[in-house]
Order: C-alpha cells, then sequence, then structure tokens
C-alpha cells in the first residue's frame, strides 16, 4: 500500500477506527442482549396466547427494522469506499 498517497491511507485509518469503535460499543452490550432476550421470553410465556402473538409480531418487526438498519450501514460503508477509491482511480473525475 506504500503507493497510496498519504491523506488516503489516514482515510481509511480513521474509517477503520470509527467502524472499530462502533464494533467494540456492540460487542459490549451483547451480554445485556442475552440478558434482555432472556427477561422478555419469561415475560412472554406469563402471557395470554393473544398477548403472546402481539410480542411476537413486535419481535419481528422491531428485527426487521434493525436488519433494515444494517443494510443502510452497508450500503453508507460501500458510498464510502467508492468516494475514496474513485478520484484515485480516475483523478480527472469531478464529484
Amino acid at each position: 500500500m506504500s503507493n497510496w498517497p498519504d491523506w488516503f491511507l489516514e482515510a481509511l485509518r480513521q474509517r477503520f477506527y470509527q467502524l472499530e469503535l462502533v464494533s467494540e460499543q456492540q460487542a459490549s452490550c451483547s451480554s445485556e442482549d442475552v440478558h434482555l432476550f432472556t427477561k422478555m421470553d419469561q415475560f412472554k410465556m406469563n402471557q395470554n396466547k393473544d398477548i403472546q402473538q402481539l410480542l411476537s409480531e413486535w419481535e419481528e418487526a422491531i428485527g426487521y427494522q434493525l436488519s433494515q438498519d444494517k443494510q443502510s450501514m452497508y450500503m453508507e460503508g460501500v458510498k464510502d469506499g467508492i468516494r475514496l477509491i474513485l478520484p484515485v482511480m480516475q483523478p480527472t473525475v469531478t464529484r
């Protein structure tokens, strides 16, 4: 990677550090998430069938929203990559 300009290498490092921080924050919540899901399951089991069904639908909706959020974050990463690479690959292209 020594052929890359210094500004490009620094931009990559900074983006990596941002993603690493987000990843660490998400990992630190992991045990809390397990605890939350356990409590939610216990709560659901103590409810009647209608309430269990509503809670299951709610969980599904939340799961769908989270997957949409992750997909959006992924696409932002792809866009970041394109913004970084395109000027290097085609220096005459302007934004």
